[in-house]
């Protein structure tokens, strides 16, 4: 199902939740792991890899997304981790050096594409805001062929998932954009937070890295599909 017939078909009151103050939204910031990119699965079968090292429980898709948060230190150690901070630095490159092999394999969230084209031509601003190294996100956003579609792309100089708020206020003091003409485009908590740090609107998609579960005790709007992102410009 395209965007349009999705939108036609199963119109929610986002546009209305998120436009009852009549702001004028010029620019979306996109988290990438699990909110364009579907790779959940991915990512609980490298985590897993990661525990069996540790000679610890592997865990499914399902336990992963209801498990899953920021800092991600903590959710290491509600999987059984107790290491010191050496140690987690080795998690954390045994997790970049397996994610790393395999995430070509990986898709695109179902609409991601329709959604970014559509706003590049409606005129607006997209800007890519994540978590992951930023060689890594450049790498991924030109292998899947939108990277075209961003202005700007702000990944990170560490692998530990760290840095989104400091990057994405970097941004703003750079760019001179008031908050309130963007809204962050997320699937996690640690997106909400971000959002609040940065002063923007949030909406939280539900089939990403958290499950409806955890999301559902969040503020933010929350949104099934990516074309839902297209009723705020309607």
């Amino acid at each position: 199902m395209s965007c349009a017939e999705y939108l036609l078909t199963d119109f929610n009151l986002l546009w209305v939740i998120m436009t009852a103050e009549n702001k004028s939204i010029s620019h979306v910031i996109w988290d990438w792991n699990g909110t364009l990119v579907d790779d959940s699965e991915f990512c609980a079968s490298v985590v897993s890899a990661v525990l069996e090292e540790w000679n610890l429980p592997v865990i499914d898709r399902l336990a992963y997304r209801r498990q899953f948060r920021f800092p991600v230190r903590e959710f290491y150690e509600e999987l059984g981790f107790s290491g010191g901070d050496s140690d987690y630095l080795r998690v954390c490159d045994s997790f970049i050096k397996k994610y790393r092999a395999g995430w070509r394999n990986c898709s695109l969230q179902n609409g991601a594409m329709e959604v970014l084209s559509t706003l590049q031509k409606r005129g607006v601003q997209q800007i890519m805001l994540s978590a992951g190294y930023q060689k890594d996100v450049e790498a991924s956003l030109k292998h899947f062929r939108i990277d075209k579609f961003f202005t700007d792309i702000l990944g990170q100089t560490n692998t530990r998932a760290e840095g989104k708020v400091v990057r994405g206020k970097e941004w703003f003091a750079q760019s001179g954009l008031i908050p309130d003409r963007a809204i962050l485009v997320g699937d996690t908590n640690h997106d909400w937070e971000v959002a609040e740090a940065l002063g923007v609107d949030c909406l939280l998609l539900t089939n990403g890295h958290q499950d409806m579960e955890r999301l559902a005790a969040l503020q933010p709007p929350k949104i099934n599909e990516l074309c839902e992102v297209l009723e705020l410009f309607t």
